[in-house]
């Protein structure tokens, strides 16, 4: 995927925010090249997103709760994002999404990047 300039402020963001992944004999420096590069992928992917016309939808998830992967009571609600494109249709979905017990997306790093993986999503398809 080309991917054109984008903001520094933007990489950093997704560079001290997003989780990433490398091969198990990486070493220290390409583990940190892997990190960027997924930084990079992610202010892109956001980039065009904003540019594309994209939004994003947040609401409770109304299939799953944090009982579906924790003994601890009271269960607390999850939440989905949805991506739609210029014309309204959605693109990409995520469901089950956890900011843990009274956390929302509103105020929260996670929320970025969940919008940025579901623009990378979205944009993979288009390619």
């Amino acid at each position: 995927m080309k991917m054109p300039h984008q903001t520094p402020t933007a990489v950093a963001f997704f560079y001290r925010n997003a989780g990433y992944s490398h091969p198990s004999d990486a070493t220290p420096a390409q583990q940190r090249a892997h990190r960027l590069n997924g930084a990079r992928t992610l202010a892109h992917a956001e980039e065009w997103a904003r540019n594309a016309g994209g939004s994003f939808v947040w609401s409770v998830d109304q299939d799953s709760t944090s009982a579906d992967w924790s003994d601890e009571t009271p269960a607390w609600e999850q939440w989905q994002c949805a991506m739609r494109d210029e014309n309204g249709r959605c693109v990409a979905s995520l469901h089950g999404i956890d900011f843990g017990r009274d956390g929302s997306p509103w105020n929260d790093n996670y929320r970025r990047v969940v919008e940025a993986e579901l623009a990378r999503e979205a944009l993979g398809e288009r390619e």
